[in-house]
């Protein structure tokens, strides 16, 4: 079942969230998805971003539903990624838009396995588009705050290859040591521009470069990481292998998430406002195509 296509309250979304705990696996950190969220809600212009901004609490908690869902939906992992790596060499400018184009082209069973994040973020936002033309404002709250939860995975480049944790690198672990403990630990020291939207001519070839734009980040990443990690001993190393999302910083090597936080720290801080700006672009588009309907007051 599509979620794109649900009628969900907010409060039942919202009871969802409140009800689980409060980290997961693979996705921006908690905190990061949130501020991602709330930045794009300041960059929205009026009418549409005033209706956002009376609204932005809900915009902020529903950020990290589509992490929660995974817990108990096994079908909804592959929308947070794409293995740009299975679908061929780069650059990926053939990348079939059109999913069932894709599936014809790879087979239908190999992209829940290999990732659908960019046909799933182009169906959410058409799905928002329609919302707003209907004027279901209660669902737009809902779709919009999921959109920017894959946006922002979008922007992630570890969220894009198969190495998704380093295991094909020497970096085992990278993944939640760099979006979640790395950020979460240093968030205070990220101060976002006010950046204006970008102009998005056609929706599905915005979404794929932008996907394959984070790709193109991997490797300053698992450089960044792999300086971080000279000199470790092995069983400093395999601390690193073992940490997770909830992990004390205390308990890693000592200096190890500061280099990691020199080299990608800014790489860091750049994708989430690219996010930001991008995903409030997305809301504008939506509002536009649907017609630009008076939100309510």
């Amino acid at each position: 079942m599509q979620r794109a296509g649900m009628r969900l309250t907010i409060s039942t979304v919202l009871l969802a969230v409140l009800l689980l705990p409060s980290e997961t696996a693979w996705g921006w950190g908690f905190p990061a998805h949130r501020r991602i969220n709330r930045h794009a809600v300041e960059l929205l212009p009026a009418p549409l971003g005033d209706y956002y901004r009376a609204h932005s609490s809900w915009l902020v908690a529903l950020a990290t539903d589509a992490d929660q869902r995974k817990r108990y939906s096994p079908e909804e992992a592959p929308s947070h990624y794409i293995d740009f790596e299975y679908y061929g060499d780069g650059p990926y400018a053939g990348l079939p838009h059109n999913r069932r184009a894709a599936e014809e082209r790879f087979g239908r069973e190999n992209l829940p396995k290999w990732g659908t994040l960019p046909w799933h973020a182009v169906g959410l936002t058409e799905a928002l588009r329609d919302a707003m033309a209907a004027g279901e404002w209660e669902r737009v709250l809902v779709l919009s705050a999921d959109l920017g939860h894959f946006i922002g995975d979008g922007h992630q480049p570890l969220h894009t290859t198969v190495n998704y944790d380093g295991k094909d690198s020497g970096n085992d672990g990278v993944h939640s040591l760099f979006e979640s403990v790395m950020v979460s630990h240093f968030l205070e020291r990220y101060q976002p521009d006010n950046p204006p939207l970008v102009p998005i001519d056609s929706l599905a070839p915005a979404i794929f470069g932008w996907l394959e734009e984070s790709y193109g980040h991997l490797q300053a990443l698992l450089d960044a990481d792999s300086r971080a990690r000279q000199g470790l001993t092995g069983e400093q190393r395999q601390a690193l292998t073992e940490a997770r999302f909830n992990v004390a910083v205390a308990s890693l090597p000592a200096g190890y998430l500061d280099k990691l936080y020199a080299g990608a720290g800014q790489l860091a801080w750049d994708r989430m406002e690219l996010a930001a700006v991008r995903l409030a672009s997305l809301w504008q588009w939506a509002w536009v195509q649907a017609g630009r309907p008076d939100p309510p007051g």
